[in-house]
């Protein structure tokens, strides 16, 4: 099987990230397909030292700075996270190189048996996710990683991913995402995050809404998992914090710019019960990128408190090299065009924050593609209050997203000047032809857009490390 062969059998499984029938058919996801699977491969995830990633926001992000300050420790690390901008590889890596095509054949080719006899038993069909959460697995497994940092795909308790026995677990900000499937409320979407929570395993905790964090400590108590998290200073934080005790104490970040006035980095400082990190600089914007960066700090305590070497060079390293496209990730310069995968009324707050604090322009354009099941209404306020232009578009591929003009016809009395175009293509060409060179461009609303826009603004160069 060569790697459009294996890509080609994945694809003929169930992919709830892209079923328009997600939210229904999200309800049957259960642990026995990937147990079954995993225990036909001889439950290689059983080999791995995992640190867990749950939440509503910023789960990729969090993981990607663990994974770099490991690797910058000299740890084999895997990093294993949902979904792709633009290859499937991205899925699967090793200390920030991709899986190669001949990996991801050979192991499609390895689990394929395996992948057929749970599809024909009772427990039914694996999906898309199952399969990749598998070849990560094994493939971490084979190649002897130190440390394999796990992303969960949806909710907690219920994602194929909580099958680990992890050493530590982290839960970024919770969110009202994905309520047809998670659950109406704070506390109920909690209560599917928490079970990730393992018993006397550390938990890293973002800042979390009162209802959250009171499911989040009440599990961790009874499982006698002791909480790390920051004390975030900076006054916007402060509504979504309680009055507890926390483990790290975290002063604003700071802004960094290059000759040309355009801001590439962000700096601050973290206390955490053993180190001091002064001027720790990372390359991601925006504050929520900063309330990631300091539950990223707090899972490195964690591991520091078992036991395990984290060097404090290697954090400053680690967060100063992380590589994580498609999050407010600057791709020109005149006009400024900006990607970010904003897809809930909070994250386009948190994007518009960004851009009106570290940007300076004249006009504004939003190219935009949502899914169906999105808050639309809510998005599209928060969109309306910035933008100049807005450009609904679509990604053609997926069933999931709603169609151009239907986008259009449902933010026309929320946006006062919108129009669509049936493409990103298209919605690119028009918004540069539009702009001046003082403007910016910003390309947001589906992390599957933002891949195209990376595909079209970089057509033969890579966001990543290949080899």
């Amino acid at each position: 099987m060569n790697y459009k062969a294996a890509l080609a059998y994945i694809e003929g499984f169930i992919d709830y990230e892209r079923s328009p029938d997600f939210s229904r058919q999200a309800r049957l996801y259960n642990l026995d397909r990937i147990s079954l699977l995993l225990a036909l491969l001889g439950n290689p995830h059983d080999r791995l030292r995992v640190v867990h990633i749950a939440g509503s926001k910023g789960k990729g992000s969090t993981a990607a700075l663990i994974a770099s300050v490991l690797t910058h420790a000299g740890y084999k690390t895997g990093l294993f996270t949902s979904p792709h901008l633009i290859t499937p590889r991205e899925r699967c890596r090793i200390d920030g190189v991709l899986i190669s095509e001949a990996d991801v054949a050979f192991y499609i080719e390895k689990l394929k048996s395996a992948i057929e006899t749970v599809s024909a038993s009772a427990f039914g069909r694996v999906s898309f996710f199952e399969i990749y959460t598998a070849l990560a697995f094994s493939y971490f497994a084979d190649s002897g990683t130190d440390f394999a940092v796990i992303e969960v795909g949806l909710g907690g308790r219920l994602d194929a991913t909580n099958v680990v026995t992890p050493v530590a677990t982290v839960i970024t900000p919770i969110g009202l995402e994905h309520t047809a499937i998670l659950g109406e409320s704070y506390a109920e979407i909690a209560r599917e995050k928490a079970e990730i929570i393992k018993q006397e395993c550390p938990l890293a905790l973002a800042p979390q809404h009162p209802e959250a964090r009171a499911v989040f400590e009440e599990v961790a108590n009874k499982r006698k998992a002791r909480i790390v998290e920051p004390e975030v200073l900076d006054a916007v934080c402060k509504p979504h914090l309680q009055n507890v005790e926390q483990d790290a104490c975290v002063s604003a970040s700071r802004l960094i710019h290059n000759a040309e006035g355009l801001p590439i980095a962000q700096a601050f400082d973290v206390e955490t019960d053993s180190e001091r990190y002064s001027q720790l600089r990372m390359p991601l914007l925006g504050h929520h990128q900063f309330i990631n960066a300091t539950t990223a700090v707090a899972a490195i305590e964690c591991l520091k408190q078992e036991g395990y070497k984290v060097p404090k060079v290697s954090v400053y390293a680690g967060f100063k090299n992380v590589a994580w496209p498609g999050r407010i990730q600057r791709i020109r310069s005149s006009p400024i065009v900006i990607v970010d995968g904003a897809h809930s009324p909070a994250s386009m707050e948190a994007l518009c924050r960004t851009l009106r604090q570290s940007f300076r322009y004249s006009r504004v354009t939003f190219i935009v593609s949502l899914m169906k099941d999105k808050n639309l209404i809510a998005i599209g306020t928060v969109v309306s209050q910035m933008a100049d232009v807005v450009i609904a578009t679509q990604i053609l591929d997926n069933p999931r997203v709603m169609a151009a003009e239907a986008l259009q016809n449902s933010w026309e009395n929320v946006c006062k000047n919108i129009t669509a175009c049936p493409t990103p293509e298209e919605a690119i060409i028009k918004a540069l032809s539009d702009a001046s060179p003082t403007d910016l461009i910003c390309v947001t609303g589906s992390l599957y857009l933002v891949g195209q826009a990376l595909k079209i603004f970089r057509p033969t160069s890579s966001n990543h490390k290949e080899n």
